[in-house]
């Protein structure tokens, strides 16, 4: 008697395997998390996951593809054979474990990027040449996902090994009943995991902007898995090219190109105004600096970077604000005012090698000597050649340092003693000059110099103890700087490439977790300021050249600096997302041309939509969204984002 077939059976339920495992890696990612999301409620909590299974089940559709086609063809005869087995295991347990990999892998990784990983990470890694060095660092580090991915493995390989062998395929009798049998299953099996896959039966495609129809912005990493974003984002272009407005209406709503003018309120911070040509600029870039950890900037009191708290008392201090969470983003925006607006990072995309602007390009072109330093392996994250090819005639780094006594073994040099020797490196250059430096020891795994373990308070936060120790060597820095001939003569930025780990409410709101310092000192400022103004990355470029008063400058400039007349804005964009403020209002801007609006100041979960109750100034959000994506994508696609001369 012939065994009834239980192949389909075993099919269905090692589908469900996967999507249970992939449940699994949600709720640990959630758990890893949880202080960055905001969830109210079992509503918003049950939306989540009806979003998060929508997701789950094409990127599984998908990633299963070769094991369900090999499975669903009409074979006669062939199921039961061992190279058949064989073949279906391979790509089964293939696909499953680089699902569970990527997505256990960014759960460690989003508290630093704020987004899921997209194809763009492949590039990302190969780009510099500490990746190898910090592997084993990672793995000590996060040995917990380890252990969750390990586990997760046996689960599924003992499973699936158990569905094989319970559910154990047989010979069957081939007829043409049978061929017509599994030519329908086939026939109508397709069309399902076509309409899995690509989400449902709208008329496109899921995609990474559809996560915020389930919750808000802040949480839609909960709504996406890393698979989906992995596939969705590979292969498409980083920027496509827009028409939203004639030439004319455009740069009457937005245009990057800005003219200076001389003379503005700045000049009143000063015993006498600045000039271009006298003045040497310093921009110090903080690694992972929130704003939270200066009592400056938080309502707790409690300040992990005392020295910046007593520099900001005779400072112009902004409220600071970051256009991305990556490095390898907030460099070229607070030297270039090119904030990301693409899912890829712009110096490991295709326009790379695109013509910008910066604070050193421009005063170069004012006869200044101009250097970048960071202490991190020479190449990594392409600085070096990308700081070279904007202007910077030097670049100092781990080797021009050389001297591996001072390696914290991860990522380069220890702050301290990496910038004093910036103070000896900048007493070489001509003046005046135009110095930024990055630095590192703030950065994950946290590693503390031997001789400054237990010196400083831990705090209670695992970023703590480096803030602190990178705040002594910021200290140092200042007092050997202040004997230098040229101190009394330059200007001090001082920001982040992007913010920390935070722990306090204020910090864990969409506003809030992007909030870094943002500090103007000069030895010869008569007064300090404490502004309420935002000022994100990119306005640091406008902003010096402002300060400088170099009348009649044009620049090519996404930001806009904070003393100038015209209104100022704030704008960041995050899996599918343009979020614009302007004011107290802030605007999310999806792809597919809707919008939602939210006053920041009575709604700081943005939870209440008031775009319909306050439609003039939903329609200015839209319009200048619009006009900022055409700006970007077309200046950046047509290599036209530098000033014509």
């Amino acid at each position: 008697m012939t065994k009834k077939s239980t192949h389909y059976k075993q099919v269905v339920y090692k589908y469900l395997l996967s999507l249970i495992c992939l449940y699994i890696t949600q709720i640990f990612f959630y758990i890893f998390n949880n202080g960055l999301f905001q969830i109210e409620g079992i509503k918003e909590c049950f939306n989540i996951f009806i979003g998060c299974t929508r997701y789950a089940l094409s990127a599984i559709s998908i990633f299963l593809l070769p094991y369900l086609i090999l499975n669903l063809l009409p074979f006669v005869n062939q199921w039961h054979k061992k190279w058949f087995k064989i073949t279906s295991n391979i790509f089964y347990l293939l696909a499953n474990v680089f699902m569970l990999a990527v997505n256990l892998i960014d759960a460690g990784y989003y508290r630093f990027s704020f987004k899921r990983l997209t194809a763009d990470i492949t590039r990302y890694l190969g780009v510099g040449g500490d990746f190898n060095e910090l592997i084993p660092q990672f793995l000590r580090d996060y040995w917990h996902i380890a252990t969750v991915f390990v586990c997760l493995l046996i689960v599924l390989f003992v499973v699936n090994s158990l569905l094989n062998k319970k559910l154990k395929q047989h010979k069957e009798k081939s007829s043409k009943s049978l061929i017509f049998k599994r030519s329908i299953a086939f026939i109508v099996a397709v069309p399902l995991l076509i309409l899995l896959q690509r989400g449902g039966l709208q008329t496109r495609p899921l995609g990474l902007m559809h996560a915020s129809q389930y919750t808000t912005t802040q949480n839609t990493a909960l709504v996406l898995n890393t698979p989906f974003t992995l596939y969705r984002t590979f292969g498409k272009p980083s920027l496509e090219k827009k028409e939203f407005y004639n030439e004319d209406q455009l740069n009457k709503i937005y245009s990057p190109i800005t003219t200076f003018e001389s003379a503005n309120w700045a000049d009143t911070l000063f015993i006498s105004p600045l000039e271009v040509g006298k003045t040497n600029v310093c921009v110090l870039i903080l690694e992972s600096f929130s704003a939270e950890y200066l009592k400056t900037y938080n309502t707790n009191g409690i300040s992990y970077a005392p020295f910046l708290d007593s520099l900001a008392q005779h400072s112009l201090v902004f409220q600071g604000i970051s256009n991305g969470k990556k490095s390898i983003d907030g460099i070229p925006a607070v030297i270039s005012s090119l904030p990301i607006m693409m899912e890829e990072s712009y110096l490991t995309s295709v326009y790379g090698n695109n013509k910008l602007g910066s604070i050193a390009s421009t005063l170069r072109n004012q006869n200044y000597t101009t250097a970048f330093f960071h202490g991190g392996y020479n190449g990594t994250m392409g600085f070096d050649n990308f700081t070279r090819k904007i202007g910077y005639q030097y670049y100092y780094g781990k080797d021009e340092y050389n001297n591996d006594k001072d390696y914290d073994g991860n990522w380069g040099i220890f702050d301290e003693p990496f910038l004093q020797y910036c103070i000896k490196q900048m007493d070489t250059l001509t003046k005046p000059f135009h110095a930024a430096f990055f630095t590192l020891s703030s950065h994950h795994p946290y590693t503390m110099p031997k001789e400054h373990k237990n010196k400083f308070s831990k705090g209670s936060l695992i970023v703590h103890e480096t803030v602190s120790y990178t705040d002594y060597a910021l200290k140092r820095f200042f007092n050997e700087a202040s004997k230098c001939d040229w101190f009394e003569n330059t200007l001090f930025i001082i920001t982040s490439d992007h913010s920390g780990l935070t722990e306090s409410n204020d910090f864990k709101t969409q506003l809030g977790l992007f909030k870094i310092p943002m500090i103007i000192y000069h030895p010869k400022m008569k007064m300090n300021i404490l502004s309420s103004q935002y000022v994100q990355q990119i306005d640091v470029y406008p902003m010096v050249i402002d300060l400088l008063n170099i009348e009649n400058q044009k620049i090519f400039s996404f930001g806009r600096s904070p003393f100038a007349q015209k209104e100022k804005y704030y704008i960041y964009y995050t899996n599918g997302e343009y979020l614009l403020m302007i004011g107290n209002y802030l605007s999310k801007y999806k792809q597919d041309g809707t919008i939602e609006l939210f006053n920041v100041v009575e709604d700081q979960g943005l939870k209440n939509n008031i775009a319909n109750q306050h439609k003039e100034i939903t329609q200015k959000h839209i319009e200048f969204t619009q006009a900022f994506i055409q700006q970007y994508n077309n200046t950046i696609i047509e290599n036209k984002t530098t000033v014509s001369k």
